[in-house]
């Protein structure tokens, strides 16, 4: 590889990495906000999303040069194909994140403490976190194994979703004066399934760009 591959290779790392603990910011930002009735930090979140999709087209346009420039073969390849992959995955999961922030600002006068979803979003949101965190490190550091443990995690994440908007819906059809407050709600856990849901495809092709093993579905 010449030199101005590899100049602009190790930049397209650095700005994934970029990108991850960006997208890592904005959703711990969002749960955050919605935790706190943060409205300021909210609004904030929503605005960084601009920041998110100016990275995305730079990364894109930069794999596309690099795949123009030469042909890489073998694991550099696999590294060009999964980063715009894994690249399209991180700016959805920030959407979802804004999206997250978007609802809490329809619940800022509302009193979400009589809904009883408390627990259940705290228990959702630890273990999002905790896959969105695993996520961006099993890719910066080329981790199988916790690329394999965030997949693990992402039935947790489908099961406490089912348990809250079961949760809601019952409690929906007793007071339907709370639409205002259910909705979000419901909007919020959608989100927060998302996200782990795209954790689980970038962690698929962390695996596939380390190890050159295709394991999605698989794990169904």
């Amino acid at each position: 590889m010449g030199r101005y591959f590899e100049e602009n290779y190790s930049m397209l790392k650095h700005k994934m990495d970029e990108m991850g603990r960006l997208v890592q910011e904005v959703v711990s930002s969002s749960i955050t906000a919605f935790n706190n009735g943060d409205i300021a930090l909210a609004q904030k979140t929503v605005q960084d999303d601009e920041h998110v999709d100016r990275l995305e087209v730079e990364i894109d346009e930069l794999v596309l040069k690099l795949l123009a420039l030469q042909q890489p073969m073998a694991i550099d390849l696999r590294f060009l194909i999964t980063a715009l992959k894994i690249n399209n995955d991180l700016e959805r999961m920030g959407d979802q994140a804004v999206n997250v922030a978007e609802n809490c600002l329809l619940l800022k006068s509302a009193d979400i403490t009589r809904i009883d979803t408390f627990e259940d979003f705290e228990k959702m949101e630890k273990v999002v976190q905790q896959m969105v965190q695993e996520t961006i490190d099993s890719y910066t550091n080329g981790n199988v194994d916790l690329a394999r443990g965030v997949i693990e995690r992402d039935d947790e994440v489908d099961d406490l979703n089912r348990d809250i908007i079961g949760k809601l819906v019952s409690h929906l059809r007793e007071n339907a004066d709370d639409a205002n407050i259910c909705v979000p709600l419901l909007l919020i856990t959608r989100n927060l399934e998302r996200i782990g849901d795209l954790c689980t495809n970038i962690a698929e092709d962390v695996i596939y760009y380390i190890e050159g093993k295709i394991v999605k579905h698989a794990h169904n």
